[in-house]
């Protein structure tokens, strides 16, 4: 017959408790799991392991015996789940666009890592949404309207539209003076490509006419071709931050569009509250809010 590690554990930890709600409480199950599990060894064993009175439970002397024999194993265990948790608990592992993470998370990150000596960050890189339920990801960093069903989601920044092109460019073929101006330019679509229509429609612009350039997928390499002056470029403020203070962009014009979409942190609800995961986060929401 197999041996049912579960039910001997639970054993190990009613006998370690000495009470049944006490095991219960530790092994985040109800104390009637508790009560079959038990009884299932007893079973097994063809012995009452315990003896129940209303002062509570007592190890019987075959109980007794079997905690004796297996508590060195099990408590070996528990040590040894204590020593690699105590390591793993304090590292928090993001899932974020590379855009995102150039942009904005990098530097945040380098500030966090300052005031949080003892708290690891991984960051890898994914323009696909990661499964947080199976995948080793403890926070994800996604776009969007923040409803995503078996997750929580936590509003970090909402950064808005706004219109952007080299200087030379602008040098080259005029300044902007209203949105209808763009259609005289070519239009570097940003990674969604749905942007530009929604910005348009939202200045009343028939914008059938608009001449369109290379699709990059990528906002970071939309940047780079914007500061090259291939054409406009519709982005996100917090991707062209850097490039805007150091003149290789300027604003093409001074009418901005909020986006419908937010920046949000999300994880499952359990992985909020680790003290890590809880202190990052917190971290972010200050920063990029």
């Amino acid at each position: 017959m197999a041996i049912r590690i579960q039910d001997l554990y639970t054993f190990h930890v009613v006998a370690r408790t000495g009470a049944m709600q006490d095991a219960a409480h530790e092994l985040s199950v109800t104390p009637g799991a508790i009560s079959q599990r038990i009884r299932a060894v007893e079973e097994r064993y063809g012995l009452r392991l315990f003896t129940r009175s209303k002062n509570g439970i007592a190890l019987t002397e075959a109980g007794l015996a079997l905690q004796s024999d297996v508590s060195a194993a099990f408590s070996q265990i528990e040590n040894a789940n204590e020593k690699h948790f105590t390591s793993w608990k304090n590292i928090v592992r993001i899932s974020s666009s590379a855009t995102f993470a150039h942009s904005h998370l990098v530097s945040s990150l380098g500030r966090f890592a300052d005031a949080y000596s003892t708290i690891k960050v991984s960051v890898e890189l994914e323009d696909r949404l990661v499964d947080l339920k199976t995948e080793p990801v403890d926070l994800a960093i996604r776009h969007g309207l923040g409803r995503y069903a078996g997750v929580r989601s936590e509003w970090l920044c909402s950064p808005e539209l706004i219109l952007v092109a080299s200087p030379a460019l602008l040098g080259k073929h005029g300044p902007l003076d209203t949105p209808n101006d763009c259609l005289r330019y070519k239009l570097l679509p940003e990674a969604t490509g749905k942007d530009w229509l929604k910005w348009f429609k939202a200045h009343g612009v028939d914008a059938k006419g608009a001449t369109y350039g290379t699709t990059y997928g990528n906002d970071f390499l939309t940047v780079k071709a914007a500061v090259e002056g291939q054409g406009l470029a519709l982005l996100n403020d917090i991707y062209v931050k850097e490039a805007l203070a150091t003149g290789r962009l300027v604003r093409a014009l001074d009418s901005a569009w909020p986006t419908a979409f937010a920046y949000y942190a999300v994880a499952l609800e359990e992985t909020f509250e680790r003290p890590s995961v809880s202190a990052l986060v917190n971290w972010l929401k200050q920063e990029l809010g």
